[in-house]
């Protein structure tokens, strides 16, 4: 029996999904027709081209959330989101495509300084890989891919590696004057809480000028990003015996030309640890020691593995006791930077890296620190902390009045004692999209308009909430559990409104 053939080309038998193979990207026929297309002028003509994009796949067009208005007379927000990075500029834009148009984005920061991208994100390129995809949901002139080749050129994109950290921050920043993602800046959460009115929550804000006030929205997402569920996790070692001026963690502020010349330890054997003391040390200072408890650092991580469609997209579909053994085996993982980084790092001249080690006392003499360490005790200058998160609502001010009514794992899931693992139970427990649940149903049914789009959201949905590679797929989730919110509760009034159109004048003769 001879192959399958297809115009455009031999059939892959070889996967179930029997899909014709495509030219790779390095095909020159593929490149060739590629060129032959011109790409847009500059970075206005692409705004250009996505907007019209978006007009041309616009239906349908019209708004159709009710109006409900809030205790102090205006109109409440049909949807408020909090956090306006990556994950919180994606699903304002996801929203707005369903034509849900009354929303509004808070951010604590200053325009451009959402998220980590112009911070505390000190790799040279994401980790992520390129083709990964991305928030531009369908619209190609929104792609990263798009806006990088308009600026660098055809046959760029195939010969960058990664995209640069910058580039990726820069990109953000279009994205977000191109969609018109509304967004107030110098915004911060400070509590959120049922409404005076039936169907509303209230959440108080406060200015960068410490001004308080209250806004009221119809449902609340929470697009918090890494900490949006915990907080920076600190080695009793350090908090116990460093003042707080010898020490930073590495999602903080730091002021790395302040480190010339200086003696800096560095704990921490993740990408982020790695990647501090990789600028220090080109910053200039004296030297730099990493500290890691693995002898070894493998130069792989867990999330990497489940970069497929049928984890990231259906990871939440899976019974409970699945959830849970995948993600103590993804935790189990001690996975460590990209091997790239690992290179540069040992290529560093200032840096010495401590396989195998770790701090078991912190003296403070005179202007320096001595940690004592595994290998030995030396005298350092600074100390910066890639020691990661821990989870948990009632590490989050915001949360503290709702923690006896939010469901917990440990409220819907008992796992076998040999599989216990009391930090995973403290962890929020979220619907199918991603809705906060009550602990005992009846008491607080307002949380379903509540939705916690973090990192806590981790062993309920996977992926779906960190990183490209999984908010591509949590988005759309996320938007349609927020529409069906919407519109499920204000049925009886569509309802009525299908009765006041069908007695309408618009009858005609044929």
């Amino acid at each position: 029996m001879s192959e399958p053939t297809t115009k455009s080309g031999k059939w892959d038998v070889d996967h179930a999904a029997a899909m014709p193979d495509l030219p790779p990207a390095h095909d020159p026929a593929l490149r060739d027709a590629v060129n032959q297309d011109r790409l847009p002028r500059d970075l206005d003509e692409l705004a250009a081209m996505a907007r019209r994009e978006l007009e041309l796949t616009q239906y349908p067009r019209k708004s159709w959330v009710l109006p409900k208005m809030a205790p102090d007379g205006s109109r409440a927000l049909d949807v408020l989101i909090v956090g306006a990075g990556q994950a919180g500029l994606a699903t304002g834009f996801a929203l707005l495509q369903q034509r849900v148009d009354n929303i509004l984005l808070i951010d604590e920061n200053p325009p451009g300084l959402e998220g980590p991208w112009a911070t505390y994100a000190r790799m040279d390129t994401l980790r992520t890989q390129k083709d990964v995809g991305g928030i531009e949901f369908g619209v190609p002139s929104l792609s990263l891919r798009a806006w990088y080749e308009v600026q660098h050129g055809q046959g760029s994109w195939e010969a960058m590696y990664k995209a640069p950290t910058d580039a990726w921050r820069r990109y953000l920043e279009w994205y977000r004057a191109v969609t018109r993602v509304p967004v107030r800046n110098h915004c911060r959460m400070l509590r959120f809480g049922p409404a005076s009115i039936e169907g509303l929550i209230e959440v108080d804000v406060e200015s960068g000028d410490g001004v308080r006030s209250t806004l009221w929205a119809r449902t609340l997402a929470l697009a918090t990003g890494i900490e949006g569920n915990g907080r920076r996790h600190i080695p009793a070692v350090v908090a116990d015996n460093a003042p707080r001026k010898f020490w930073a963690h590495t999602q903080e502020a730091i002021d790395f030309a302040a480190l010339a010349g200086k003696d800096v330890a560095v704990i921490g054997g993740g990408a982020s640890a790695f990647d501090n003391a990789i600028v220090a040390a080109e910053a200039g200072a004296r030297r730099v020691d990493l500290y890691h408890r693995s002898p070894l650092v493998r130069p792989a991580n867990a999330v990497a593995w489940g970069e497929f469609n049928g984890y990231l997209a259906h990871f939440a579909d899976l019974p409970l006791a699945d959830r849970w053994r995948f993600t103590r085996r993804m935790k189990s993982f001690r996975g460590g930077p990209p091997l790239r980084t690992i290179a540069r790092a040992q290529s560093t001249p200032n840096l010495e890296i401590h396989g195998g080690a770790t701090w078991s006392d912190i003296v403070v003499e005179g202007d320096r620190l001595r940690v004592v360490a595994t290998d030995g005790a030396r005298a350092f200058d600074f100390l910066i902390l890639g020691t990661g998160y821990e989870t948990g609502l009632h590490l989050r001010p915001e949360f503290a009045e709702h923690l006896d009514l939010i469901a917990l794992w440990e409220d819907v899931f008992s796992p076998p004692a040999h599989e216990r693992d009391e930090g995973l139970l403290r962890s929020c427990y979220v619907g199918p999209n991603f809705e906060l649940r009550e602990k005992r149903p009846g008491v607080a049914p307002w949380l379903s308009s509540v939705f916690n789009f973090s990192r806590g959201a981790n062993l309920s949905m996977g992926s779906m909430s960190i990183g490209l590679s999984g908010i591509k797929f949590g988005i759309p989730r996320l938007a349609r559990g927020i529409t069906r919110r919407l519109f499920v509760s204000d049925a009886d009034a569509f309802y009525e409104g299908m009765g006041i159109w069908q007695q309408g004048d618009d009858i005609y003769e044929p």
